[in-house]
């Protein structure tokens, strides 16, 4: 049987107007970058400029982004807003126009700083009050998150992407501005603002895997408790609240900030346990293009060798269709299942396929590992 030749796809939409088929000769590459915890995301069309023929797009214009092949179709990987144009070429070289855009309307208010605060309310209440003051329309947030309470928020003279950037750190929480909307999920949950959870991405050697660079075990970022302060009034003293780090081990990790009060020590304690199980372990594959790819999805390693298959957090996704083909870079952390742990025994380490018989061949080589 064939193997089935994937064709890879894209759709290009500005302001409502399909010009898949307007760039569909002069497309050079398409990139779209996406990463957990970043405040927004980002793309780049770099086009053929034949001519200075194309129209410039307008500053601000909505532009969506959907990759994908002639197997699996297109999905939406960005949608966002065009930030900046750039040409370049040469007396003798060609031209070309690099059109990039973000996450975020470049002509908005959340870049503005701002100083207010809402008491005793909950982080769904303030996070729409603060988002509406930056001229953001709508928020989404997860539910355990929408309804944690505080006596006191605060935007203490800092932008709504800083301070969203700031409080979701406290939270255990990521934030990203997505298509003008702010968006807040748990981290390290693998689900969606709305709950649901997201689709594991399959990385398999001799199916789809192309590359890989993983060390699963990282032991300085980790430690074995960590622990954050606060003040309590009623019996004059600082307490502390901790949380054990799963698979660390050594000293612990005191959090120079001080919490408000114990509850939000103990959320304080279990962001950073979240973080540094996180830390865990660290790399990158890249595999034939998927728009299913997304940061906080699970990815499932295997056919590369016993230690480095498991499970990972997708930390970060790097979309790139070029002349090449189309092909999907993710970030990985957090290590799972499997993954750091090599449980054959010493004596059975040379006996699995990659290691044939040590013989002379007719050659005059052993037949060792190739």
């Amino acid at each position: 049987m064939l193997p089935v030749l994937r064709r890879p796809l894209y759709r290009v939409e500005v302001d409502g107007t399909d010009y898949t088929s307007r760039f569909q000769p002069l497309v050079k590459s398409i990139d779209v970058n996406d990463r957990a915890g970043t405040a927004t995301d980002s793309a780049s069309i770099t086009l053929a400029d034949v001519g200075g023929a194309i129209k410039l797009p307008d500053e601000g214009a909505l532009m969506r982004i959907s990759l994908g092949d002639t197997v699996d179709g297109v999905g939406l990987t960005f949608s966002g807003f065009v930030s900046d144009v750039n040409s370049r070429g040469s007396k003798r070289g060609g031209r070309e126009l690099i059109i990039g855009a973000k996450g975020i309307d470049p002509k908005s208010d959340a870049k503005a700083a701002q100083g207010q605060h809402l008491d005793d309310a909950t982080f769904g209440d303030a996070a729409k009050k603060f988002a509406q003051s930056a001229g953001i329309p709508e928020v989404i947030i997860a539910s355990e998150l929408a309804s944690l309470q505080r006596p006191y928020w605060a935007m203490q003279f800092e932008s709504f992407l800083h301070w969203g950037q700031r409080i979701s750190r406290e939270m255990g929480a990521t934030f990203k501005m997505q298509d003008g909307k702010a968006i807040f999920t748990p981290a390290n949950a693998g689900m969606t603002a709305g709950g649901v959870a997201l689709p594991p991405v399959l990385a398999t050697l001799g199916v789809n895997l192309l590359n890989w660079s993983i060390s699963p075990v990282f032991s300085r970022p980790r430690h074995g408790k960590v622990r954050a302060r606060f003040f309590n009034e009623k019996k004059s003293k600082w307490e502390e609240r901790e949380a054990d780090v799963e698979g660390g081990g050594g000293a612990a990790f005191i959090d120079r900030f001080v919490s408000g009060t114990a509850e939000n020590a103990e959320r304080r304690a279990r962001s950073l346990k979240g973080r540094s199980e996180r830390n865990g372990g660290d790399g990158s594959v890249l595999i034939v293009g998927t728009a299913t790819a997304k940061p906080e999805a699970p990815l499932i390693l295997s056919g590369t060798r016993p230690g480095i298959d498991g499970t990972y957090l997708i930390d970060g996704v790097q979309h790139r269709l070029a002349k090449g083909g189309y092909t999907t870079s993710c970030d990985l952390k957090k290590p799972s299942g499997e993954a750091g742990k090599d449980g054959r025994s010493p004596t059975s380490t040379r006996s699995g396929p990659a290691y044939a018989s040590a013989t002379p061949t007719s050659t005059g080589r052993a037949a060792g590992p190739v």
